[in-house]
């Protein structure tokens, strides 16, 4: 008997929590049973090389591209029924607005069980909300919804979906990939130039969401109350240009760094006093699981799955969204005492070892594609 095809689709070039996610399952899934492919939407004339896609061929996982002439070409969804007919796939997995909106068309036209992966609604513009209330109405059409934090469950009940389609699967990480080594000095190779301790660190996306303006700001602050810190957000987005502005507008250019992308932030952690996630939404982030892990401490704001992580004051510290203010407060309050900080640092670190394990997490994964099946028996 063929192991069953299970293609993911994302409309991505990053990696980014979801993708990472993806890929590690392609690592860690009982390939006897599954075999995992990965479907990538492109427009006319995008390249398929990507940090994403390239890392994915490293791993050997088959990679498909979907190409249509611009982001919103309906030809795609024949494409997907053509590659749903070929390999032939036993179950589609969806990962964010478009493909859950493409995945839903296709099964429309060609029967297949569907799963969509639900990270966090980000509406940063005008057509990525009317997607999302798009989304709000099909979601529950799938065969299961996949939330990754008790929050999400909670949003999804909230729009209609019914609970026994619900599956909460929080993100996990690969435990055995995070040790100290005693290996420093990976940051100032990677800046380009020594980089001065505290040392805080920020890893994600640079999308507004993500709210590394306001930790700007706040280091803005912190720095004028005459506190020598060293800020480096690890990542690339559409707001770089905008961020790099901003740091230059405040005078901070020695002081925060824009290193961009990296494949392999865990090397860094080493590096890290402080791990600060300034987001004004999450689904469950990744970045504080690895932080805790390496025994970093954590600053981040009180959104999302993210409380399912850091339990305020026991496993790190939770300040309100949107508030600069409060993210330099923590900061402060770190500088001040940070033995106290590394003691919560190292109660998180047993929670994720206990909680977070990516091993687990697939395991549950497979329960749910073989749960899947059985209903179309």
């Amino acid at each position: 008997m063929r192991p069953l095809n299970v293609l993911h689709l994302r409309d991505t070039h990053e990696i980014g929590g979801p993708g990472k996610t993806i890929l590690e399952t392609h690592r860690a899934i009982d390939c006897e049973r599954f075999r995992l492919h990965l479907g990538v939407f492109l427009t006319r004339g995008e390249s398929g090389e990507s940090p994403f896609t390239a890392e994915a061929r490293r791993l050997e996982m088959p990679v498909h591209f979907l190409r249509g002439f611009n982001q919103y070409d309906p030809r795609v969804i024949g494409r997907v029924i053509d590659l749903v007919k070929t390999l032939p796939v036993d179950i589609v997995h969806a990962h964010e607005v478009k493909s859950d909106v493409i995945t839903y068309l296709a099964a429309r036209f060609h029967s297949v069980p569907i799963v969509t992966t639900l990270h966090g609604w980000i509406g940063n513009g005008f057509r990525q909300r009317v997607l999302i209330a798009i989304d709000k109405r099909l979601v529950g059409r799938f065969d299961r919804v996949i939330a990754v934090s008790k929050e999400i469950e909670r949003d999804l009940v909230g729009v209609g979906v019914q609970p026994e389609k619900i599956r909460l699967l929080h993100n996990a990480i690969v435990l055995e990939r995070y040790r100290r080594t005693g290996r420093r000095g990976v940051l100032t190779e990677v800046v380009g130039r020594p980089v001065s301790s505290p040392v805080i660190a920020s890893i994600g996306r640079l999308s507004a969401e993500k709210g590394h303006a306001d930790l700007i700001d706040a280091i803005g602050i912190v720095s004028g109350l005459g506190h020598k810190v060293s800020l480096v957000l690890i990542g690339d987005g559409p707001e770089r240009s905008k961020l790099s502005e901003q740091i230059r507008a405040l005078g901070l250019e020695r002081s925060v760094h824009l290193p961009g992308y990296i494949r392999e932030p865990q090397r860094m952690l080493e590096d890290i006093d402080l791990m600060v996630l300034p987001s004004h939404t999450e689904g469950l982030p990744n970045a504080a699981l690895e932080a805790l892990l390496m025994e970093v401490p954590v600053l981040a704001t009180r959104v999302g799955g993210t409380p399912e992580v850091i339990t305020d004051g026991e496993t790190g510290r939770l300040v309100p969204a949107h508030s600069p203010a409060a993210l330099a407060a923590g900061i402060l309050e770190f500088i001040a005492a940070p033995e106290v900080w590394k003691r919560m640092a190292g109660r998180g670190q047993e929670m994720v070892k206990r909680s977070f394990d990516f091993q687990v997490r697939t395991r549950k994964l497979e329960a749910i594609y073989v749960e899947m099946m059985r209903g179309q028996a």
